[in-house]
């Protein structure tokens, strides 16, 4: 099974894949929708939740190995939590403010076919459906990214949480890196460290093929 650390950069470059997804997203719909003089907060607030996270999680891989007294357990617990809220309202009122946009989605052909756009020029006509052909299918990405995410976000939280509260919560404290040596350390009582000038174990036989009784 993979240590507690390796499991969470794991995790962490997945949910930064997924940061970065949601943020390019956004800001290509962004961009794409201001041209026919449409803009969302939802996708404002998406794009600041993908660069929020891609900056925490590579300011955390960093603290991990460059001042890992910083990165205790409980400290990743709480930041963890705290991606998991802006993941959570992020995926949330994607949800809710797009349930329209996605209805729409499903009759674009029809909608443009309504009285009030046949004075229309056919070059505007055929923008308008490109733009927002392609902003549908950015934003059934952009819900799935933003869905698998906190899905992850959860596991990790709730990992943290459990690893802190193993042996009487006197781990939160600790780091991954020393979690992943101290469980190694317990695995075997009788490892012998490679080095070690460490004597005879008691009740070990020490086999050596030039000893005389």
């Amino acid at each position: 099974m993979p240590s507690a650390l390796n499991l969470n950069l794991i995790s962490n470059a997945i949910v930064a894949i997924c940061g970065v997804v949601v943020l390019g997203i956004s800001a290509y719909v962004e961009h794409t929708t201001r041209k026919i003089g449409y803009t969302s907060s939802t996708y404002t607030y998406d794009a600041f939740v993908g660069a929020f996270t891609l900056i925490a999680i590579l300011a955390l891989i960093a603290v991990r190995y460059g001042k890992p007294s910083l990165a205790t357990i409980i400290n990743e617990a709480a930041l963890s939590g705290l991606l998991w809220i802006f993941w959570l309202a992020a995926a949330v009122s994607t949800t809710h403010y797009t349930s329209a946009d996605r209805a729409i989605c499903k009759h674009i052909d029809d909608l443009f076919d309504l009285p009030e756009f046949e004075d229309a020029p056919a070059d505007a006509i055929a923008l308008a459906k490109k733009v927002f052909k392609s902003t549908c299918r950015d934003l059934k990405a952009q819900l799935a990214f933003l869905w698998i995410g906190f899905v992850l976000l959860t596991l990790t939280t709730g990992y943290l949480v459990y690893l802190g509260m193993k042996r009487g919560n006197s781990l939160w404290r600790s780091n991954l890196r020393s979690y992943d040596h101290d469980a190694h350390s317990h695995a075997d009582p009788f490892a012998d460290p490679v080095g070690s000038q460490r004597g005879p174990v008691a009740g070990v036989v020490d086999e050596d093929p030039d000893h005389k009784p």
